[in-house]
């Protein structure tokens, strides 16, 4: 059955500026005021790396989907406000640090952040050496209980830090960039000219809303699930996959299940974009094909960007490569204004129970994108296995679509729309316009008792489906 949570999360879409959990203060303050910034900063240059060593061992990778997909290089860094920039003061007794960093080559730049306390009032923002393009601000809601932060991508590889900082809360402010991204293989669509992940996976992808499955009506079906998927940026410099996932008290706590093998160092420095994918009502109209051509729809101009920082570890384990991630900071107004989706779920583990399934990804990185198995009659597509070292649902092959690096710790839903596991790995991949090999999911059913259930269905609740 078709899955619903919160009619509210219908809501009508705002601007742009209400899509992330960043702030909009109207551009960094050196760009408002006249300011005399003669002074020349000295930017810190990145070292470089061996590009020819990070291909091969992309090349090696890449395709196990055992780890998360690899967009850059990430340099160990040590810039804080006491090391690195320069202060200015402002006529009012306000300040504002500036400092620039430079990673020559690159196309992209984000940072990972520790120690990080923004006071009341004061905020961060980055911006490419051009000033076409800002991420932030960052303001005291995007403290973290880790201290971690990690920004969103710039384009371009000479970019400017810049933090705010009122009179009122002088000195309190710190935040120390440990790492310094070098995006090799683009995320952002803002880039325009520059080399970007739309449209960058494999020719036998289909868009998320365009219809796949007659047998399920195609595009009205998985509308809602759609909602619930988002693309993490994993430690500055990795891509998983995951979804925002319900519990039975339907009160919208933010859990958000991913796969185990995403994780690694903090999560408090992750970044999940949700609604990176062509926009509701529309794909009918025009779709990318299966080849994946680029349509007069699907274009970088048609996609919103709602990101959100920072989760806490709930519960995770290798027995069915699983992680349940409690999202900082998202409030169920938040929800509401990206017109997100809470995805229902079945902890029943029985194999013949499921006869089709349906996964929901971000594949290289790029927009969202869905594949569909059936169980073929007695072909058994669709059946239990142990592989990895994890209870698993497993599929022989995909009839439609396919996953890739990237996928993983995608949802995997059944006939009924209900989550039932995540994405662990397989050799599934495009040859041509077509899709081949296998792939595992973690069984839902098999993390239920390791701890997911304690926070999916509260132990007054008594059924064993929630819908």
């Amino acid at each position: 059955m078709r899955l619903k949570t919160y009619a509210f999360f219908f809501a009508t879409l705002f601007s742009f500026s209400s899509f992330s959990q960043t702030t909009d203060m109207n551009n960094p303050i050196s760009w408002n005021t006249k300011l005399d910034l003669s002074k020349k900063l000295q930017a810190i240059e990145m070292p470089g790396f061996d590009q020819v060593l990070i291909n091969a061992e992309d090349a090696v990778n890449d395709p196990l989907k055992n780890a998360p997909w690899r967009f850059g290089y990430k340099y160990e860094t040590n810039i804080n406000l006491q090391n690195a920039g320069a202060w200015t003061d402002l006529p009012n007794g306000n300040r504002i640090w500036r400092t620039e960093i430079v990673a020559s080559g690159a196309l992209t730049i984000n940072l990972t952040l520790e120690n990080v306390h923004f006071p009341e009032g004061a905020y961060l923002y980055l911006y490419d050496k051009d000033k076409t393009h800002t991420v932030g601000a960052y303001t005291s809601r995007n403290n973290h209980p880790s201290g971690e932060l990690g920004t969103d991508l710039v384009h371009g590889d000479h970019i400017v830090v810049e933090y705010f900082e009122p009179a009122t809360v002088r000195g309190q402010g710190e935040f120390t960039i440990n790492g310094v991204t070098h995006g090799y293989r683009s995320l952002n669509i803002i880039q325009k000219s520059l080399e970007k992940a739309l449209n960058s996976s494999g020719d036998c992808n289909y868009d998320a809303r365009c219809p796949v499955d007659p047998y399920v009506g195609g595009l009205s079906a998985w509308d809602d699930q759609i909602r619930s998927v988002a693309m993490i940026v994993t430690n500055g410099s990795g891509i998983c996959t995951g979804a925002l996932i319900n519990n039975s008290c339907n009160d919208g706590t933010p859990y958000f299940l991913t796969a185990n093998h995403c994780l690694g160092g903090g999560t408090g420095n992750w970044l999940f974009r949700f609604n990176w994918d062509v926009p509701e009502g529309n794909a009918g109209m025009s779709c990318a094909t299966t080849a994946n051509t680029p349509t007069s729809f699907n274009t970088a101009a048609n996609y919103d960007q709602t990101t959100v920082n920072g989760a806490t570890i709930l519960v995770s384990g290798t027995q069915a490569d699983h992680a349940l991630l409690l999202m900082d900071n998202m409030t169920i107004s938040d929800a509401t204004n990206w017109n997100l989706f809470y995805a229902g779920w079945s902890n029943d583990d029985t194999e013949s129970a499921v006869n089709a399934v349906t996964g929901i990804h971000h594949p290289s990185g790029d927009i969202k994108k869905i594949c569909r198995a059936y169980e073929n009659g007695g072909a058994d597509n669709i059946h239990h296995a142990n592989a990895a070292g994890a209870a698993v649902w497993y599929m022989d092959a995909w009839d439609e679509g396919v996953t890739e690096p990237g996928s993983s710790g995608s949802p995997l839903f059944d006939q009924n729309g209900r989550i039932i596991g995540q994405l662990y790995g397989g050799s599934a991949a495009c040859q041509g316009t077509s899709a081949n090999g296998y792939d595992y999911y973690g069984r839902l059913g098999v993390s239920w008792g390791l701890g997911i259930g304690t926070y999916l269905r509260p132990s007054f609740m008594r059924w064993n489906n929630y819908h």
